[in-house]
Parts: C-alpha cells; sequence; structure tokens
C-alpha cells in the first residue's frame, strides 16, 4: 500500500515538475499599460515666461506634445505620467523587468531622458512627495524612437543632483522601485521637439524564476525527506521488503527514462522558432485531408526567405535563426487562430487557411509579405531587412494535398524567378 502511495506521490511530481517546466516558458508576461490608461493622470511641465510656457499640449487625447528648451531657460520641461491617486501610493515594480515604450518624436534633441520617481517615507519628505521622491532616471537616443523599444530596470540610476539636493545617505542611495509614483519625459540639451507618447506598457513576470525552481526543489526536497524517512521506517522493521522496493524504484526511473524519450519523440514544435514543425503539420494534414469531402475554400501558401543563404553566409547563422524566429513570430502574430502555420524546413514556412477564397488568401498573402518587408530585423549600425516570396494556392475539390502543394510550390519557383518578394496565386484545375 505504502510502495503504491510512493510510486502515485513520485509520478504526481514527475509530471508536475515535467509540465510546470514547459509551461513556465509560455506562461505570458505580466503587463500592466501605464498608457493609455484612464486612470492615469499626465500633465506637462516646463519653465513658464512672459511668453508662455516652453511645452504645450498639439493634442492633449492623443499625449502629443512640444517641448522648446531654449537658451534663456533655467530647466528643461516635459511630459510627466502620474499613477498614484493620493500622491504617495504607487506602484510596486520590483517584480518588473522593464518598460515597452512607443515614442513618436521629431526635433533635434540628441537624446531624450525618462524618468521614475519612487517615493519612501522614511527617507522622503511626506510634506512635499513629488518632488522629494527619489529620481531615477535613463537615457535613451531619439534615433532609437520611432519603434517600440524595451527599458530595462536595471538600466535606470539615482541622479546625482538629487542625492546631493536632499543630502541623501549612501546606503540610501541606490535604486528603489518599491512605490514608484510618477514617470516622466523630458530634455537635458537645449533643443525643440515634439513627442507623442503613443504606448508605456510595464513588463513583468508573475512568478520570478528564482522562486518557480526553489519551488520545484522544496516540493522535490519534502517528497524525498518525506519518502526517505518512512523507508528507513519500513527497512528498520522488514529489510526484505526494504530490498524490493529498492528494485521498484530502480523499474520505476527505467519507466520514467522510457516514458520521456517517447514524450520528446512525439514532440511537435520546432525547438529554433516555436511554432509547429514538419511533423506537427504532416498530423494536422492527415486529418484534414482524410475522407471523402469538399476541400474547396481551403487556402494554401508557401513562404520561402528571399536570398536566405546569403543572409547566413554575411551575417552569420546567429542572425539567419534571428531571421528566422522574427519572421515565424510576424507571421504568427498577422494570422487568424483557424489558420495552421509552422515551419516546413530550412527557411520554408507553410499555413493552411479554412475558409479562404482567392481574393482573401492574396489579401492575406500581400499583408504578410508587406509585414515582413516592412520590419527591421537587426537593429543597431547594421539593420537587416528581409523579404519572402510566395505561392498560393486553393484546394479543388477533393483534391489530395500533395497535388495542392505541389500547385503552391510551382507557384513559389515562379515567385522566386520573378524577381522575389511577390505573392503568385495558382488556381486549381477546372473541372
Amino acid at each position: 500500500m505504502k510502495s503504491t502511495v510512493y510510486n502515485i506521490l513520485r509520478l504526481a511530481a514527475g509530471i508536475l515538475t515535467v509540465l510546470a517546466l514547459i509551461g513556465q516558458r509560455y506562461i505570458p508576461p505580466k503587463i500592466i499599460t501605464l498608457r493609455p490608461n484612464p486612470d492615469t493622470v499626465h500633465t506637462l511641465y516646463g519653465h513658464s515666461n512672459g511668453d508662455g510656457i516652453s511645452a504645450e499640449w498639439v493634442d492633449a487625447e492623443k499625449h502629443m506634445f512640444t517641448c522648446e528648451y531654449a537658451p534663456q531657460h533655467p530647466y528643461s520641461c516635459g511630459y510627466a505620467l502620474t499613477i498614484t491617486s493620493d500622491g504617495v501610493t504607487g506602484l510596486d515594480l520590483t517584480h518588473f523587468e522593464g518598460l515597452n515604450i512607443l515614442f513618436h518624436y521629431q526635433g533635434n534633441a540628441p537624446e531624450i531622458r525618462l524618468s521614475l520617481r519612487n517615493y519612501n517615507p522614511e527617507q522622503n519628505d511626506p510634506r512635499d512627495p513629488a518632488q522629494s521622491a527619489k529620481f531615477m532616471s535613463v537615457l535613451i537616443r531619439t534615433k532609437d524612437l520611432n519603434n517600440p523599444a524595451f527599458v530595462r530596470l536595471t538600466e535606470f540610476g539615482v541622479a546625482e543632483w538629487w542625492v546631493r539636493e536632499f543630502d541623501v545617505w549612501r546606503e540610501h542611495s541606490a535604486p528603489d522601485f518599491g512605490n514608484v509614483i510618477s514617470l516622466g519625459v523630458d530634455f537635458i540639451s537645449r533643443s525643440t521637439n515634439t513627442v507623442t507618447i503613443e504606448k508605456i506598457d510595464l513588463v513583468g513576470t508573475w512568478i520570478r524564476k528564482e522562486t518557480f525552481y526553489l519551488s520545484l526543489i522544496a516540493m522535490w526536497m519534502a517528497l524525498i525527506l518525506w519518502e526517505g524517512f518512512t523507508k528507513v521506517y519500513a527497512m528498520y522493521r522488514d529489510s526484505r521488503s526494504a530490498s524490493q522496493r529498492i528494485d521498484k524504484l530502480i523499474a520505476d526511473y527505467k519507466k520514467l527514462e522510457v516514458e520521456k524519450r517517447e514524450f520528446e519523440s512525439l514532440s511537435i514544435t520546432d525547438s529554433l522558432t516555436g511554432v509547429m514543425n514538419r511533423t506537427g503539420i504532416q498530423q494536422f494534414l492527415e486529418k484534414l485531408f482524410k475522407g471523402n469531402f469538399d476541400r474547396g475554400q481551403t487556402g494554401l501558401l508557401i513562404f520561402d526567405i528571399d536570398h536566405f543563404k546569403r543572409i547566413n553566409d554575411r551575417r552569420g547563422h546567429d542572425v539567419g535563426d534571428r531571421v528566422l524566429r522574427g519572421v515565424a513570430k510576424l507571421i504568427e502574430q498577422n494570422i487568424r487562430q483557424t489558420d495552421v502555420f509552422g515551419r516546413w524546413g530550412g527557411e520554408e514556412f507553410i499555413l493552411v487557411s479554412p475558409q479562404a477564397s482567392e481574393e482573401k488568401l492574396t489579401a492575406l498573402a500581400e499583408k504578410l509579405r508587406n509585414t515582413i518587408h516592412a520590419h527591421t530585423f537587426e537593429q543597431g549600425s547594421e539593420p537587416l531587412r528581409v523579404s519572402v516570396s510566395i505561392g498560393a494556392t486553393l484546394a479543388a475539390s477533393n483534391e489530395a494535398f500533395e497535388i495542392m502543394f505541389k500547385r503552391a510550390d510551382t507557384a513559389l519557383y515562379e515567385a522566386k524567378s520573378g524577381g522575389r518578394n511577390c505573392v503568385i496565386f495558382k488556381p486549381p484545375m477546372s473541372g
């Protein structure tokens, strides 16, 4: 009876561990949207003079403003987002990794400053929390704006002027994200600027990796200690039965190893891109095309990345792998849930689209082609853009997949031969 209990607990813990390790990477990030968010308050600040203030709204509803930091102005101008309702109770960002931002910028400033204010009642002045709160900032080059960017909290540092002005002790001068009450965007060089704050998201994890792995270890340690104690007690009573249980443990371990290898061999996910692999697609197609039924309105797209070998030869396979992952992600983000998408092999991808017409299928193919061609895959000094050629077709009634695939493959060949970066549609044979 006890041996059965051991096996059930061990197997359950093993299954839970495997499921947890696999599922942990697919847990969506914890996201808090600060902009757009009707619960947050946004204001402009800047030098006030006889001619007006140095920051003005162009379109407050869109969070679009101008900021002229002129030589005669004693301090800069910018944008503040208040994330506290009572002035002192903000957000705990200690479990967040950073911020996803999208700012649209026009102007001549070399950089823009992103700042956070953290209020601590034990260190800051409760009479003026907004000004005394710890000022942490990071500089972002303006040439890196106009595209989504991720800013890690580890990039923020405490401003020296804040440490000096409030005579902060050394042990209190490190960054602190336990109670952030506001976020600011401003400029530190004389310049004329137009900025639109389109998106600010806090990005984090629901559970830290350290906590996750420690929880698994604690579970296994508790199971091992409990099991060990009961086994020692059982061996003390009956050494022969203890020997039999050890043999059973070895047999169970081997069984788990066999089951693990069988599980890995049944995997249908492409390890590089994270999308379905060829085996998974073929399993789906076997079910879809099994039986004698009308397969009309089933569309097929075959994608091939243009000049992919040249990318690998000139940029290296690491860049090639990132391009493959990036193309797969862009396609996944722009298709329906009912569409089946995966990597067919090499730089080729395949998409099966049910309930499709020629017009809808070619429109989808053009949308995906344009999305990929407009995306910058490698940032920095050597940005990289790629294109894809697409062969498209629809299935005829009661047509085998192999015939449909050959027709789409022929269309893909014509697209590659015709100059690449285009979509060729081949209709099924009439009759």
